[in-house]
């Protein structure tokens, strides 16, 4: 089983996955083009404190070469996106109504072409404000903490945040993720209400809601949550 460290790259902990390879004569680290996931192979008797040096040597080169992903800017007709954490065909219609539908694994968007890349974006972030208030609620109640306004935004470095105020706000891209996943992130912000910070206490308040959130707090961390991060619908 592989070695795997942890560096923050504009303020999102990234995972690097360390492999050893006995032929290996220097660190060589690479960044998978499709999803930004970033990889460090070590001859086999480098040990990870030279390994982490070497990483922090570099990460002015980690966040240009992460900064050339590739985006979906303009989503086209037969792509294929996540929702709701399942694989679906982009179906844009050319015809009426002018909504977007749902079924059997396709996301029909209609009306006029030129304007499918446009009515989809805004639809998703309804459908990610409608899906995370109804859970912001849930947590809330649990809790017993007030919030403010639930806002939806295009953060790409963090999945959501809670200000002083108890405004909560949260990226689109989470309507892409499983619901058990998005569930989890809800609740995150909502136990920021009660401790800003990340201390044991606040972990706690988070599991009173979402009990296999380290399951979650994990797929995210993965090659999954870069990969979502790497979508931009414009």
């Amino acid at each position: 089983m592989g070695e795997e460290l942890r560096l923050i790259l504009e303020g999102q902990e990234v995972p690097v996955s360390v492999r050893r390879n006995a032929r290996a004569r220097r660190m060589i680290l690479r960044v998978c083009s499709r999803t930004g996931a970033v990889r460090l192979t070590l001859p086999s008797h480098v040990r990870l404190s030279a390994a982490e040096r070497f990483i922090d040597k570099h990460t002015d080169w980690l966040v240009a070469e992460r900064g050339k992903l590739g985006d979906f800017t303009e989503p086209e007709h037969g792509a294929v996106i996540p929702f709701c954490g399942v694989p679906h065909e982009l179906c844009f219609t050319g015809a009426g109504p002018r909504k977007v539908i749902v079924e059997d694994g396709r996301i029909l968007v209609g009306g006029p072409i030129d304007m499918a890349a446009g009515r989809l974006a805004k639809w998703l972030r309804a459908e990610a404000k409608s899906r995370i208030e109804a859970r912001v609620a849930v947590h809330a109640g649990t809790l017993g903490v007030a919030y403010g306004r639930v806002s939806i935004g295009d953060m790409r470095s963090r999945w959501g945040s809670c200000s002083s105020q108890g405004t909560l706000r949260f990226t689109w891209r989470l309507v892409m993720a499983p619901d058990h996943v998005l569930d989890y992130v809800a609740a995150h912000e909502v136990a920021h209400l009660l401790e800003m910070n990340h201390s044991d206490r606040f972990w706690a308040h988070v599991g009173r809601c979402v009990p296999a959130y380290k399951t979650e707090r994990r797929w995210l961390r993965s090659t999954h949550g870069l990969e979502l991060m790497a979508i931009n619908l414009g």
